[in-house]
């Protein structure tokens, strides 16, 4: 009994660590978070790892799977996001008119195999998940 009090000990002090660095609004635990958990985000981080894409070709393939379109002014804001976050490279090509690329960075797609194996989780789960919140629903 010993042995389960110290274990759950140790990972209450781990939980409340994360929890602490995850209260700094600024900070990488909570922004990025926020930002996976956003509409937008992990659309495109998915959709980049199929390769490098110039802005419309990633605006036309976000709007071609989308149940909405995203606007330039939202894919813009969420690109700049996800480049200073470091899971994006943007590159400028010099040509008239100058094109820019996009395409996944190491930690990029790092990011994106985390994601696959959320994705792949709840795909497993999907049918318990749907029949916990019927169950739920029914009160």
């Amino acid at each position: 009994m010993d042995g389960l009090h110290s274990q759950q000990n140790v990972d209450l002090e781990e939980f409340r660590r994360r929890v602490q660095q995850g209260n700094d609004p600024h900070g990488p635990v909570r922004e990025t978070l926020s930002r996976l958990g956003d509409r937008w985000t992990p659309l495109i981080l998915m959709i980049l790892r199929t390769g490098i894409m110039r802005y419309t070709q990633l605006l036309k393939e976000i709007n071609s799977m989308a149940d909405s379109p995203v606007s330039q002014r939202i894919l813009t804001l969420k690109l700049r996001a996800c480049e200073r976050d470091g899971f994006i490279q943007r590159t400028v090509i010099p040509t008239v008119p100058p094109q820019v690329e996009y395409g996944l960075t190491d930690l990029g797609q790092a990011m994106v195999q985390e994601l696959n194996r959320l994705i792949g989780w709840l795909e497993v789960h999907e049918v318990q998940i749907n029949a916990c919140r019927a169950e739920y629903d029914a009160h």
